[in-house]
């Protein structure tokens, strides 16, 4: 590849003899890759930061709203049902947060982009699809504290504690 960049170079410019320079090339392609291995090491340890933020704020939903789901079981609700309301809940909490997320975050490569390439950026409407999959993913994966919380609430209980 670098060779032939160096061939149109040479066909386009007259009296210029371009070669390429293996070691600079194949240090660059090194720092690229090692880059690129770290940043998706941060997006892995960013997505596990969010779905330990998401147990805890469903686990303290569901302690603090244990006297109501302990009545909603008492007059008949099915653990299902309960289970149904608290994760549909907190889908709808992170698809807004998903929409915020993905235009704050498009504004910024925005920015970016405008400030050190001179140029904008075009909306890729599949990383828009693949962040809606992630955060329902990291959602459900987050959830599960909550799911086993819910299920082990036993109504007798918690309508007497509280």
């Amino acid at each position: 590849y670098v060779s032939s960049i160096a061939y149109q170079i040479e066909e386009a410019i007259p009296q210029v003899s371009a070669r390429a320079l293996r070691q600079v090339a194949e240090s660059e392609g090194i720092v690229l890759s090692r880059t690129q291995s770290l940043l998706l090491l941060i997006a892995g340890l960013c997505l596990i930061g969010t779905a330990l933020s998401i147990a805890n704020m469903v686990v303290k939903s569901v302690l603090e709203r244990a006297s109501e789901i302990g009545l909603l079981k008492a007059i008949g609700a099915t653990d299902r049902a309960v289970l149904a309301l608290v994760l549909v809940e907190t889908l709808l909490v992170g698809a807004v947060g998903a929409v915020i997320g993905c235009a704050a975050g498009f504004g910024v490569a925005q920015f970016i982009s405008l400030r050190v390439f001179g140029s904008g950026s075009a909306a890729n409407p599949q990383v828009f699809a693949l962040v809606l999959v992630a955060v329902t993913a990291v959602v459900l994966i987050g959830s599960m504290p909550a799911i086993r919380l819910l299920r082990g609430l036993r109504p007798a209980e918690v309508l007497h504690n509280g």
